[in-house]
Parts: C-alpha cells; structure tokens; sequence
C-alpha cells in the first residue's frame, strides 16, 4: 500500500510537469486570441510565458524522471543529435522564418510568408515538435518525455488547427488562397516541388 501511494505522488508530481506544458499552450491561444481582438497589451507576452513554461517543464521531466530503459552503444548519442536538429529547424521556423517583430511584437500589418519551410506546409513546426521529443525519448529512456510528447503534440496539433480555422483567417489577408496552395502540417509533392523551385 505505501508503494502504490508513493508511486501515485510520484506520478503526480511528474504529471505537473505536463500539465505546466499544456498550460503553455492556451497561453499561445490566449496570445493569438490577443492579435485578433486586442484584449489587452499584457497578453502580447502570453506566447513568451508559454514557451517558457514548455521549456521548464521539458528539462524538469528530463531531470527528475527515472529511466526505464537504454539504448545500446551510441545510439542514445545520435538521437541527441538528430533531436538537436530537430529543435534547431524548430527554433528557426518559430523565429527566424518569420518576421519577428511582425510576427510576435507587432499587432497588426501581418504578411503571410509562404516561402522556405512555410512553402512545404502551413504548420511545419509540428512534425519538427513531435520528431525533438520522439527522440529525446530514445535518447534518455525516460516515459515521461513519450506521454509529454503524446499530450503536447495533440495542444500543437488543436492549437494550430484553431489557428488555421479562427486566427490566421482574420490575420492574413488571403490566407484562403495559401490554404488551397500549401497543406496544413504534412508536406505533399506539390509543395515539394514549390520548395525547391523557391
């Protein structure tokens, strides 16, 4: 019994950690939100405090999460490799793809970039986001890192489809028109040939 009740605790204390991520993500709804309806100026830095929070919550679950299992030889090393590619096209989609100031300052004046990584699909930051922490996971061994990753993924995926659907519509002009050139996350061969062709 005294097992069972600190292998729950323990659970629930590691679950804080994804929960923190999920609140990371309605603040990047909040933030969205904000760009459409100008709520309040203070909510520019709800997207800033979110990332903060998934960025927080990754390395305490990386640090306080016992491995159940271990990669042979150096085999961990290369999926902390590929990771860090991974996170670094993330980390380039997010901030450096896109105007910065326009993008994440700014209210307003938004121009819709449907160039480089943007030329392959609406949303190619999600597979990027899944592919970091699919690796991560195999790289430490840690469960924890696979449920955050199944749980985040799914608020990317909701999150970037009310996008789609309720913000960037009101955002962009003609963001119809991008919607009928480039797939939403998953690029095809069309917007292959487009990518190389720019």
């Amino acid at each position: 019994m005294v097992i069972l009740l600190k292998l729950s605790w323990m659970v629930t204390i590691y679950m804080v950690y994804v929960i923190l991520g999920v609140i990371g993500y309605l603040l990047f709804i909040l933030a969205d939100l904000n760009k459409t309806k100008e709520i309040h100026p203070v909510f520019n830095f709800a997207a800033a405090v979110g990332l903060l929070l998934l960025i927080f919550s990754t390395i305490r679950i990386v640090q306080v999460f016992p491995a159940s299992f271990r990669l042979p030889g150096i085999w961990p090393l290369i999926c902390f490799i590929i990771a860090s590619l991974c996170m670094g096209i993330q980390l380039y989609i997010i901030f450096f793809a896109v105007p910065f100031n326009k993008t994440y300052v700014e209210i307003g004046d938004y121009e819709i970039v449907d160039t480089g990584f943007f030329a392959l699909a609406r949303h190619p930051g999600v597979m990027w986001f899944f592919l970091f922490y699919l690796l991560l996971w195999l790289g430490t061994g840690k469960m924890m890192v696979l449920w955050a990753n199944v749980v985040w993924t799914i608020c990317d995926v909701i999150h970037v489809f009310l996008q789609d659907r309720l913000f960037f519509p009101r955002m962009f002009k003609d963001y119809d028109v991008y919607i009928s050139r480039v797939p939403f996350m998953i690029p095809n061969r069309k917007s292959l040939n487009n990518f190389f062709k720019k």
